[in-house]
Formats: C-alpha cells, structure tokens, sequence
C-alpha cells in the first residue's frame, strides 16, 4: 500500500483525466469507478476520508421505508437495488438486521398503513430482498423485544435491512482505487481552480499538514463535497444559485437499550427513529433540523438529546436513561437538495450539474446509493470528453477479498493465541489486511492484547492504520479507522500506549504526538463528549419567622 507521502508526491508530478473534490463516500466512490475503467485519477479532501457528513449516518444501507409515504417509489426501487449490490460485493461490511417497526395507539401511522407500507417495500424490492415481511400481534412482539412498553402496544411490522460501518465503508472504497492506481490524499484543501478559455482545466491545493502548495492538472473536475457543494460551486462561478439546503441531524450513543433493532414512531413530531444495536451499545437517531451556515462545527444541543432520550423512554420504560448515561454523540450536516418542504419531509433524490466552466457537481442522494451515483457521474465525464473506456464495473468486483484458509494455515501458531471472535471481526473488517495484522502480532506478540477494556480493538489494528490506511492524525486513528472514540472512555484511558506506539511503529516525533493528541481532545470535548445540562439547585427554603414573643429586643 502506497504512503501519503508517496501518494502525494505523485499528485503534482501527473496530469489526471480525472481530479474529484471531497473524499466522502460518493467521492470514493466515483475515484474508485473512474480507475477501475483504467481512467487516471487523482482526489483531494480537505480533511479526512469521511470525516464530514459520511461517518456520521444511521449506519444503514436501507431501501427508505418512510419515502415510501412521500410518494418516492423510485428512489425507494433505486436504494433497495444498491442494497443487494452492496450485499454482494462487501458482505462483510454490509450484513442483514432485522428491524422491529411497533405500532401504539395514538401513532400516525396506524397497523394497516404499516401493513401496506412492508407489503410494498418487499414488492419494490422483488427478487433483491432480504427477507420478507411480517406482521406481529401485540404478544409476539412483547416476546420478540420484552423491553418494549406494553401499553397501548397494538400489533409491530417486522422486516429486514442492512446495517454497515460508514467509515469503513468509505475507507474501503478509498483503499481500492488507491490499489488499482488512483492517487487518494487526505488532508490537501482546494485554494482555487484553474481555468482556461475552454474552462476548468484543475486546480491548486494545499497540504493542511505541510503548507505546501500543490497544482493538480486534469481533463475534468468533479466537486463532490457533499453539503459544502455550494461553496464549492460559487469557487468556480461566484453567480452560482444555491441548490442545497443542508440539514442537521444527530445520534446518541447509549448503554443497550434493547436487543432488538426498532423502528419506532415519534410521539412529539411523528418522525420515525432508529434504535439500534451498536456493538455493545444502542446508537439512537436521528433528528432534523436546518444546519444553518457552520457546518464544520455542528454538535448535539441537550435539547435535542433529551427530545431523543424522551422517546427512548417512552418506547423502553425500563430503560430509564438520562443524560449522564449518554455515552457519545455525533451530529452531521445532510446535503439535501433544496425545496419548499419541510426538513423532515426533504427529497434524498440526487442532482448533477454543470456549470458554464465544465465544474460537475453531484449533489444530494444518501448513502445507499453512492454507488449508483458514482457511476453517472463517470459515465457523463466519459460521455462529456468523447473517451473509450471499459464500463463501469463497481457492481462487480468485491470491496473486501477475505483471505483464502491456505493464507492462515501458516499463521496457524499466531491465530492459536487470538480470540475467534477477535479473528472473524479482524477478516470482516480488514479482509486481506487481517494478513498484515497477523504479521504484526507475529513480530510482537504484546499487539494480540485489547488496547483498552472499555472497546473491542486490539493494538495491531491500531498499528496496521497508521501503516496501511493513510492515518494522518490520532482523530482519523480513534474515530474512523477503528470505533474508539465511541467507547465509554473515547479512548482518553489508552492516550499514552497510543503516542508510544505512533513514535515507535508511525515513525512519528513526539511533538507530533503531543499535537495531535491535544486536538483530538477537542475534537472529543466539542462534539462526542455530551455534557449534561446543570440542573440549577433547588432555592432554599426560608427560615420561618419567630414567634413574637420569643424575639430579642431591638438595641
């Protein structure tokens, strides 16, 4: 695998066919489709691979079962078909959970709407599904999640999505194209375009962690920066109308609340939320509210975790969580096409464009359907610029190769003292990278160990992102190459093993350390860490007057 210092020294030395502009997953998508039809390819973010709106979802690849009541069956038919896709080339990042959707008295959205909603969500789906739908009487479904609250529980939809790692999910696709020749590099911000009298023609970047000015050459330029679109836009044309109208939405990370996926009602507003299983936590979302201009510092207001804490209360009486049981939280900005609805009510279709220079944007869509996205954005460069190439084949080749069985037979001594759990985890999420981590724990025999009690990671993972996955800071290490930063501690207990490991293994000087630990601590402090709202103390009370009879003279 291919260092950022080495990536970067061939991002200004080559012109490119193809340059992209954010290394979120619709970015990594379209760099990886692009080289895989043997285009040359180089793409730039300002900060991290996913660290914006691409690490802070649901963590769901879904179909959308609440556009269904919007009316939005083809972007309903389009996601449910990416699902299968994605089933298929990244099994082990995108598996089946099946979610429990109970309906109460008092619910908008009653049994029979509920009934219909499933019945044309498999329909949508035929011949892709995961399974098919079912619905359960009041009874069964106390037995299936005995957490639930029990009154006024009238009957619950049960049906099948996918749940995965958005980071890793980004991360992976970054990987590929980077293996099969496209230049990928983190932290390089865009400083302007260039342009020619026939148009855009690259653009200057700069490298956040040296200050060295970068100029990039390519054919064509394509601004896939998610909510930041716009800014984007107005780069290459400063009369560029808005198109987006972002949307902020948050998570909260808490202790297990149910061992069951749930779908549930929103009492207050209707909205539909998420309960879901999160390793050994529940992560709870989302909301929806305007992002407002500051989308770089978008956090979790109490206001809106005790809106979310007050519906898991409801739905799971026994739970009784509160605000000091919150463990993280995440909030991100959607890059929702703009309309004259509501924010709850805003289309997740996906809009290109572009402008009078050649700039192409992609903006808008969801998750699920980067894939599908990436490649029109391809297709349409191909089709802009006359080019004879392969066709897109991102349908078709698998994101993760497990290791063949005859790979370990010789490890056989090393996976002996590593937990199976540990084992299959490590080959779902690194496929042929758990290769690598084996050699790691071969050479030392101290990175086998937990790095910390309070997460599942051990010290090779650890090691293998700062040597293999382009890791630049102790932020992408904690928070997107591994889950971290989302544990009880955040990772603060395992801060000084970390740094010595970053001197020893990342080849890092400790004022390196020193200074990205220091921002990591921020980075926890402002948005993961939630602090619980002072509860002013109760005024005391006064004390009754005395009897008169009993009162000192005045003097």
């Amino acid at each position: 695998m291919a260092t950022r210092t080495q990536l970067l020294a061939r991002l200004g030395s080559t012109p490119f066919d193809l340059l992209v502009i954010g290394g979120g997953i619709v970015g990594a998508g379209i760099a990886r489709d692009a080289v895989m039809r043997g285009l040359k390819v180089a793409l730039i973010d300002q900060g991290d691979f996913a660290s914006g709106t691409s690490s802070k979802t649901s963590k769901l690849i879904h179909g959308g079962l609440r556009y269904l009541e919007q009316g939005r069956l083809r972007l309903v038919y389009e996601s449910l078909r990416e699902r299968q896709i994605l089933r298929t080339i990244a099994p082990a990042l995108v598996h089946p959970l099946t979610l429990l959707l109970p309906v109460y008295a008092g619910d908008q959205r009653s049994s029979w709407k509920i009934r219909t909603g499933l019945w044309l969500y498999d329909l949508l789906a035929w011949g892709r599904n995961v399974r098919r739908h079912r619905m359960l009487s009041a009874r069964r479904t106390l037995a299936l999640e005995p957490a639930l609250r029990v009154d006024g529980l009238q009957a619950a939809g049960l049906y099948a999505d996918c749940q995965m790692d958005d980071a890793r999910l980004c991360l992976a696709n970054i990987l590929q194209a980077v293996l099969f020749g496209a230049v990928c590099c983190n932290y390089v911000r865009l400083v302007r375009l260039l342009k020619t009298p026939r148009g855009i023609c690259g653009g200057v970047g700069e490298d956040a962690l040296t200050g060295r000015t970068i100029d990039l050459q390519a054919t064509a330029v394509i601004n896939a920066t998610g909510p930041w679109s716009d800014r984007m836009r107005r780069l290459s044309d400063s009369y560029a109308t808005p198109r987006l109208a972002p949307t902020k939405g948050i998570h909260v990370i808490l202790p297990r609340v149910a061992e069951q996926a749930l779908f549930v009602q929103g009492r207050r507003d209707g909205r539909l939320l998420f309960v879901l299983p999160w390793g050994a936590c529940s992560l709870v979302g989302t909301t929806e509210s305007p992002a407002g201009e500051s989308l770089e510092t978008l956090h979790a207001t109490a206001d809106e975790v005790g809106y979310l804490l007050e519906e898991v209360n409801r739905v799971l009486p026994g739970s009784h969580v509160k605000e000091r049981d919150v463990v993280a939280t995440f909030a991100g900005a959607r890059p929702l096409l703009a309309s004259t609805t509501s924010a709850t009510k805003a289309s997740r279709e996906y809009r290109i464009d572009v402008d009078r220079y050649g700039l192409i944007s992609v903006m808008g869509g969801k998750f699920t359907t980067y894939r599908r996205m990436a490649t029109q954005v391809v297709d349409l460069v191909i089709t802009r610029n006359r080019w004879s190439v392969d066709h897109c084949l991102t349908h078709e080749v698998g994101l993760l190769e497990t290791i063949h069985p005859v790979s370990l037979d010789h490890w056989r001594e090393i996976t002996r003292h590593i937990d199976p759990d540990v084992l299959g985890r490590l080959l779902s999420w690194y496929g042929d990278g758990t290769f690598h981590i084996l050699q790691l724990v071969d050479r030392d025999g101290v990175l086998a160990n937990r790095v910390c009690a309070h997460h599942e990671q051990i010290g090779a993972e650890l090691v293998h992102a700062m040597q293999e996955e382009l890791t630049c800071t102790v932020t992408d290490l904690l928070a997107r190459r591994t889950r971290i930063a989302w544990s009880p501690c955040h990772g603060l207990d395992a801060l000084a093993t970390i740094g010595e490991w970053l001197v020893r293994y990342g080849g890092w000087s400790q004022q390196m350390v020193s200074a990205s630990m220091e921002e990591y601590r921020q980075f926890i402090a402002a948005s993961v860490a939630f602090r619980p709202r002072k509860i002013p103390p109760a005024p005391r009370a006064r004390p009754r007057s005395r009897p008169a009879t009993a009162q000192r003279p005045s003097p």
